[in-house]
């Protein structure tokens, strides 16, 4: 879960439309405790998990998911920021970002109005549940919560009426010449009834028939720089493969979808040299395995959406994460609670937390891969009695060989390379 960091100044509290100076003492007090990180994240989480739990578009999609979590927290310290004023709405960016997100991916506008009506219950019942007066001096417990339910109404109310606006204009925009008809192509070679390449690929700009690299770029926040940064990172991806311009559509508030057409099989090896970019410019990139055609086209796509959700689900973050690395992981599901058995079974103590263990499993994982202790010593710039003393510890540990049952000892480590240590109580 992400909470906004960003501290708004304390407000000195006037409660202009509270009918008592001892309201007007409880909400200064009531603002400074929920404006704890601690709370705000509590917040954050009755508040988001309501609403994954009710609305599937969002619970199914990372990053909107991600860009749930901003806009709630920065619309509950702006809430609680102007909460002794007379009412009115200062939206933040992240809630803007978040109607954008939905619209450029192509959701109806009830989704919308459903993560504010889930939300506005959940916010109810947080108050209720966190809002005590063991304080003699406080004012009865009915007035606070009407004073305060009044004021989270009046703003999920204005703030849903500008959000429809933002969302009617973003889809209006999308629906309006080039970017529209170009991003109903696109949809339409990912749909269920995919065109001819040759009916596409003239109006696309976009060599169809060709080897298909599909591509996701995404930043951390959207901002001003985002959009320029999105479209740079994609056709540094096309440099790398020797591709010429690519194909690409805007996915949301900050990710945007590509794709590099070259005539034969794509050279990869030149995309580790845009991790120090996309680090610098906080951008992230997942790219599917190429394939030739309209059905690489759409598998390839398919195969970078469940890179990016591997990213997105692990303890790091990656600049670059390529299908072709973690596809063991898409398939077996990084979430699934057999996967992690099989990981504690199979690693045993070499599933340890401390430091020391995780060279330990990462000298296993290359030397399994390479099966040369010299190769291994190499490319992890240690001696070759480090990696045959870890090698060695690794067995004590595992109670066997490495050449036992090596195919499973790898897919746990490479689980563990991604998520981190399992534990036996997840």
């Amino acid at each position: 879960m992400q909470v906004d960091e960003r501290q708004t100044p304390e407000p000195e509290i006037h409660v202009t439309d509270a009918r008592s100076s001892a309201l007007a003492a409880w909400v200064q007090d009531f603002v400074e405790r929920a404006s704890r990180d601690d709370v705000v994240a509590t917040f954050v989480a009755a508040v988001d998990d309501a609403v994954t739990e009710q609305v599937p578009e969002i619970a199914n999609d990372p990053i909107l998911v991600q860009d749930l979590h901003k806009s709630t927290g920065s619309q509950w310290r702006a809430f609680l920021a102007l909460l002794g004023d007379d009412h009115r709405l200062v939206l933040p960016t992240q809630a803007s970002d978040l109607a954008l997100s939905l619209a450029r991916r192509g959701h109806d506008l009830v989704v919308l109005l459903k993560i504010y009506r889930v939300g506005q219950q959940s916010i109810l019942q947080f108050f209720d549940a966190f809002i005590t007066t063991g304080d003699t001096a406080a004012p009865p417990r009915d007035e606070i919560l009407v004073f305060m339910w009044a004021r989270a109404s009046s703003w999920v109310d204005d703030a849903v009426e500008t959000l429809i606006e933002a969302f009617v204009a973003e889809r209006q925009r999308l629906h309006d010449g080039v970017v529209a008809r170009r991003n109903a192509q696109i949809e339409s070679l990912l749909g269920d009834s995919p065109p001819s390449s040759a009916d596409l690929s003239g109006s696309l700009s976009h060599a169809l028939q060709h080897w298909q690299t599909a591509f996701v770029v995404w930043a951390g926040d959207a901002g001003a720089s985002t959009a320029p940064l999105l479209l740079k990172a994609a056709q540094d991806v096309a440099d790398a493969v020797r591709a010429p311009r690519p194909l690409t559509m805007v996915a949301g508030s900050r990710e945007l979808w590509g794709w590099a057409a070259t005539p034969g099989q794509p050279d990869f090896s030149h995309l580790p040299g845009l991790v120090d970019g996309l680090r610098e410019d906080g951008l992230h990139l997942a790219i599917g395995v190429a394939a030739p055609g309209i059905p690489g086209f759409r598998t390839s796509h398919a195969e970078a959406r469940a890179a990016q959700r591997i990213a997105l689900h692990g303890p790091q973050l990656s600049p670059l994460v390529a299908y072709a690395d973690v596809e063991l992981l898409c398939i077996m599901g990084e979430g699934s609670e057999l996967m992690r058995r099989m990981v504690l079974r199979e690693a045993g103590s070499l599933a340890g937390a401390d430091k020391n263990m995780g060279l330990v499993r990462e000298t296993v994982l290359v030397y399994l891969k390479t099966l040369n202790v010299e190769t291994t010593a190499e490319q992890l710039f240690v001696h070759k009695n480090t990696v045959r003393y870890r090698i060695a510890r690794a067995e004590e540990l595992i109670g066997h060989p490495l050449t036992q049952r090596s195919t499973q000892l790898e897919l746990a480590l490479r689980w563990m390379e991604r998520f981190g240590p399992p534990t036996s109580s997840r």
